[in-house]
């Protein structure tokens, strides 16, 4: 359930509308940039190949990247998605989280930073630190039960897993 609702969000920051970058159109020309993957991306049409290109140019270009919360959250989840760099990846989300809080993008990237780390890593108190920092900062956003939903589950687990424990003694 966890991983849908990641590809969910990924699919959906991926594919947003982007208003705050269509003055870099003139540097779409060129066939290997961070600009040419993020229109790639923008537009729907990027190969897996192509995202994989892509990680070297967002961490190469990451003045480029920083400048704009869409662009974090692109090459944030591409490079959380690869064996290497995904750490870039991971910073670009909370950079996104911290400099741009009022971003739409903020609480999705608190999402999938939540979700990466349970999944990733198994690291269930990180994951919980992002789930509550969502119903903390954004109570009346969409993913704020969603957050909730998690957590309660994560109790669950751990409770059964002490039961557990407990009954084999």
């Amino acid at each position: 359930m966890r991983i849908v609702i990641a590809a969910l969000l990924f699919l959906h920051a991926c594919s947003a509308p982007d208003q705050e970058s269509d003055n870099d159109t003139s540097l779409i020309l060129t066939g290997d940039s961070a600009i040419f993957f993020f229109t790639k991306i923008d537009s729907g049409i990027a190969t897996s190949e192509e995202l994989r290109r892509a990680r070297n140019y967002f961490i190469k270009e990451d003045s480029l990247v920083v400048s704009d919360a869409k662009r974090l959250m692109q090459a944030g989840l591409v490079l959380m998605s690869g064996e290497d760099n995904y750490l870039y990846g991971v910073n670009y989300l909370i950079k996104l989280t911290k400099k741009y809080p009022l971003h739409p993008f903020a609480p999705e990237a608190l999402m999938q930073l939540a979700l990466f780390f349970e999944n990733r890593f198994g690291d269930l108190e990180r994951s919980e630190t992002y789930l509550r920092e969502i119903i903390d900062r954004y109570p009346e956003h969409e993913l704020a039960p969603q957050a909730q939903a998690l957590l309660q589950l994560s109790d669950d687990e751990e409770l059964n897993t002490i039961q557990n424990w407990l009954n084999k003694e």
